[in-house]
Formats: C-alpha cells, sequence, structure tokens
C-alpha cells in the first residue's frame, strides 16, 4: 500500500535529527532550538487574546491582510509573496512543484534537514555537497548543481551561520537551475536577496516568523519569487494551511518593528558577547550572521554528546551536531540567549574546562 517514493525515502533513512531528550529537573536554559529567548512583541499577545473568541471560524484562505504585511515588509507585490505552514510546508511544496522523480536537488552540507526531507518525500534524489571548511565557494557550488535541478541554499545557514555572497549567488542563478534561498536568520543577519527575487524566474526566498519574530509555535512561514513561480505554489497551497490565530499574529508581529528592532538588536550584541567568550576558551566558534555559533569543542579534550550531557546536568541544553549530516561530533550549536544565559553558559564551559 506504501507508494514507490515513500518506501524509497524509508529505505534511505533520512529524518530530522531531533535533539537528544534529557531528564533535566528544575529551571532549564534552553539554547539548543535557535528560538527567540525574548518571546513575540506585546502587541502579539494581545492580539492574540482577541482573536481566541473566534477560533471557531476559519482562516481568510487568501491570506490577503498577511501577504499585503508581508509585501510591506519584504518592498515587494503582493502577487509575489504565497504563505505556509512554517517555512518547512514551502520546501516541500517547492519540491512537488519542481522536482520530477529522479530529478536531483543541491545540498550543501551541513545544513537544514528539512531540505533533504522535502527533495527526498517528493521523489526527488539529494545531491549532497560537502562545504569545504565550512566556506562558501562558488566554483565548486557551480560545478556541484551540474546534473542537478534546483538548489537548497541556507542564508545565512544553519548550522554554520554564513553562507554565499550576493555576487556568488548572482553567479549561481545564471545556470539557470532553480535556487531555493532560505531566510530564515535574515533579520539578525541584515542582509537579504528578497527584494530582488521577483526578477528572477529562477529564484525562490523562503522567510519564517519562527525566529526574530518569535512565532515559533504557530508555524508561519513566506515565499518571495516571480509572480509566475507564486502562482505555481499558491495553486497546490491548501487554502487553510495557516490558521486564523497565526494570520493574526504575524500581521501584528510586522507592525510593531519598534520590538523587532530591539530583538534583533539584542541578539547581536549578546552574540558578539557570546562568541568573544567562547574563543576566549579556545574553543574554534565559526562567525554567525544568525542569532546561534556553530562551535568545535576538540580543545576541551572531549566530544559534542558528553559536553552536552554535561551541560544538561547543569540545567543548559545545547545542539549536539553528531546527527547532522556533515557535521559530526566534534561540533556543536549554541542558540544565543539573554545575557544572563550566556553567562551561565560560559561558567559552566569554564567549569567542565577546570575539571570540576
Amino acid at each position: 500500500m506504501i507508494s514507490k517514493r515513500v518506501r524509497e525515502m524509508l529505505r534511505s533513512r533520512a529524518s530530522y535529527p531531533l535533539a537528544r531528550k534529557y531528564d533535566v529537573r528544575g529551571e532549564v536554559i534552553n539554547l539548543a532550538s535557535n528560538e527567540s529567548p525574548y518571546g513575540p512583541s506585546p502587541r502579539v499577545l494581545q492580539a492574540l487574546r482577541r482573536e481566541m473568541d473566534r477560533v471557531g471560524l476559519y482562516p481568510d484562505p487568501r491570506a490577503t491582510k498577511l501577504k499585503t504585511a508581508i509585501a510591506d515588509y519584504v518592498g515587494v507585490r503582493t502577487e509575489c509573496i504565497t504563505i505556509g505552514n512554517g517555512s518547512d510546508e514551502l520546501m516541500d511544496l517547492s519540491c512537488k512543484a519542481f522536482l520530477d522523480p529522479r530529478d536531483r536537488a543541491l545540498i550543501p552540507l551541513p545544513t537544514f534537514a528539512m531540505y533533504e526531507l522535502a527533495c527526498r518525500s517528493n521523489g526527488g534524489v539529494p545531491r549532497f555537497f560537502k562545504l569545504p571548511n565550512f566556506e562558501w565557494r562558488t566554483g565548486d557550488l557551480k560545478r556541484a548543481l551540474g546534473g542537478a535541478k534546483l538548489a537548497f541554499l541556507g542564508r545565512p545557514n544553519n548550522p554554520t551561520g554564513n553562507g554565499v555572497s550576493l555576487e556568488g549567488l548572482r553567479y549561481l542563478l545564471k545556470s539557470g537551475k532553480l535556487i531555493i534561498v532560505d531566510e530564515a536568520y535574515v533579520e539578525f543577519a541584515g542582509y537579504s536577496v528578497a527584494k530582488l527575487a521577483p526578477k528572477f524566474k529562477n529564484l525562490i526566498v523562503l522567510r519564517t516568523f519562527s525566529k526574530a519574530f518569535g512565532l515559533a509555535g504557530l508555524r508561519v512561514g513566506y515565499a518571495v519569487g516571480n509572480p509566475k513561480l507564486i502562482e505555481v505554489l499558491e495553486s497546490i497551497r491548501a487554502p487553510f494551511n495557516v490558521n486564523r490565530i497565526a494570520q493574526v499574529a504575524a500581521v501584528v508581529a510586522l507592525s510593531d518593528r519598534g520590538y523587532l528592532r530591539k530583538v534583533v538588536g539584542a541578539t547581536r550584541k549578546n552574540r558578539t558577547y557570546l562568541r568573544r567568550e567562547l574563543l576566549k576558551l579556545g574553543l574554534r566558534v565559526l562567525p554567525s550572521d544568525a542569532n546561534f555559533l556553530m562551535v568545535n569543542v576538540t580543545p576541551l579534550k572531549t566530544n559534542a554528546p558528553k559536553l552536552c550531557d554535561y551541560l544538561a546536568r547543569k540545567g543548559i541544553l545545547i545542539r549536539e551536531l553528531s546527527n547532522f549530516r556533515g557535521a559530526g561530533p566534534r561540533w556543536v550549536r549554541i542558540s544565543v540567549g539573554k545575557p544572563e544565559q550566556n553567562e551561565r553558559l560560559v561558567n559552566a564551559i569554564k567549569q567542565f574546562k577546570g575539571g570540576v
């Protein structure tokens, strides 16, 4: 009864690399999920309380208010926008729309596991390319793109925190292949190609409200692109894929730009502090434009699982990258927290290094 496509996916053993569960009691600092420690705007919380009386009504299937607000935020026309149940759904829809069975999708490693899952679940074949020294070398990427129909590129990339340059992206777009750029962490980076996307026939930019806007639990994402590409995605998305609570929250979140600036400013400041302190401990910390850092723990004479176990016992959760393709047991990913959370993490690692 299972389709051939799904059977092949199951045989590949591809899965989302969930974080390990820890038996942690009491107060926990979660620096493992790249969530915003500040949560959503207070205006969003007020709007959610008002909207609760309407949960018995279907959401707007066209999401007109939300698309209009997004278009204003990005600086494009509304016909260049479609929405998704998180950007994860839009990855799936993009593969459903543009991949035929056995078509290849370029996926640089290490990166977000949903790219592979979206590809495989729609009959595509991932073409992995391990980033040399975690660097985005355009020539290598262009050669790897040969034979692929599309490519997924995180910008900034999860978990490395860096991404292909604008010049490099333009070079890749000349290939004519569909390039899907995931800008989940774009607000922290301060650079984007979303406004340029409508001008290209082979560029789709994905974004989310889960990170800087603090709406991870509501699952709201959107895609920006040429109206012809967006029309295809619109034609295959479910009409009520983003619920009415999520639509209202996202519209209000976009209206509170002052709160967004505060969150982004604080996160960048805390990222600078955290990276500086980790470097002082002798750790290799990759430069990052996102709200997380990828860190090599080898100088601590340990591996990622052992360090994560130790920190969990201290009530601090970070993400080991043992089950991330292209990363491995020497690496962890640390979400940037509030100042007191970052300080507690650094002090705990100092104690670990000291053998206490």
